[in-house]
């Protein structure tokens, strides 16, 4: 199995490949060339101050790093508590998500569906699509305005420079049904992201079959646990746990307002 420190240093491993990180004395800081102006992709991490005062000078040296303000901070579960204490003060936002582990010993069935992997730029731009509907639908049921199409670019940009992680798209009946994306660790370590379904396509076992095809590639990669990230007020982790998933740990972040 995955410790929770370990799931959530896979986490936040996932997003910063690709990407540059730089020691501010007290935190690090994750840029992405790719993606400057998506928030996964750039943030604080390993905070370590105590007062207002310090918090102030990390976000300034950040700011003095990047050119921008930073707007994302991952709270790591060995995160002193004064830290998210400061932030919470700040009236940064707090964000949850529930991370789940598939254990090494679990038998998965094999797959009835191939999926393709994502390779050519009209592939890029069907994931793009995809990203496109998922962005809306949530900001829908979240009741935020609609973000920009320029923001789901961004993310798409992020995505293709996670190298080496492998997004597939699966077809049913020759039409896009979703796309998964999975990233193996050299240590065996696997994490799935990006799960999603094309709402003509919910209801038919996508994800499932999604699923079942990921962790079948990622074992014959030599994987043992491979983990994946569910929203905590959503209902994809009810499916992820029926597959075998078990909740490890909630990692935190905190967005500025």
């Amino acid at each position: 199995m995955i410790r929770a420190d370990e799931a959530a240093e896979l986490v936040e491993q996932f997003w910063s490949l690709g990407g540059e990180t730089t020691d501010l004395g007290t935190g690090r800081y994750v840029r992405s060339p790719a993606a400057p102006d998506h928030p996964l992709g750039n943030f604080l991490t390993s905070v370590d101050v105590g007062t207002e005062d310090e918090l102030t000078a990390l976000l300034a040296k950040a700011r003095s790093h990047t050119g921008v303000a930073c707007g994302r901070v991952l709270v790591p579960p060995r995160t002193p508590h004064r830290v998210e204490a400061l932030f919470a003060l700040a009236g940064w936002t707090l964000e949850t998500q529930l991370q789940l582990v598939l254990p090494d010993s679990a038998v998965v069935a094999p797959a009835t569906a191939t999926l393709e992997p994502v390779r050519s730029e009209q592939d890029w731009q069907i994931v793009e699509d995809l990203f496109r509907i998922d962005h809306i639908e949530e900001d829908r049921r979240t009741g935020r305005d609609e973000r920009p199409a320029a923001d789901t670019h961004q993310a798409v940009l992020l995505r293709r420079s996670l190298a080496p992680v492998t997004y597939f798209l699966a077809r049913r009946e020759s039409r896009v049904a979703g796309c998964i994306a999975l990233w193996v660790r050299a240590d065996g370590f696997a994490m799935i992201e990006d799960v999603f379904v094309h709402p003509g396509a919910r209801g038919q076992s996508v994800a499932r079959e999604m699923l079942r095809h990921v962790v079948g590639i990622a074992r014959e990669r030599g994987a043992g646990p491979v983990l994946i990230g569910a929203e905590v007020d959503d209902t994809p982790k009810h499916l992820y746990a029926r597959f075998g998933f078990r909740p490890t740990v909630v990692t935190r972040s905190y967005h500025a307002s």
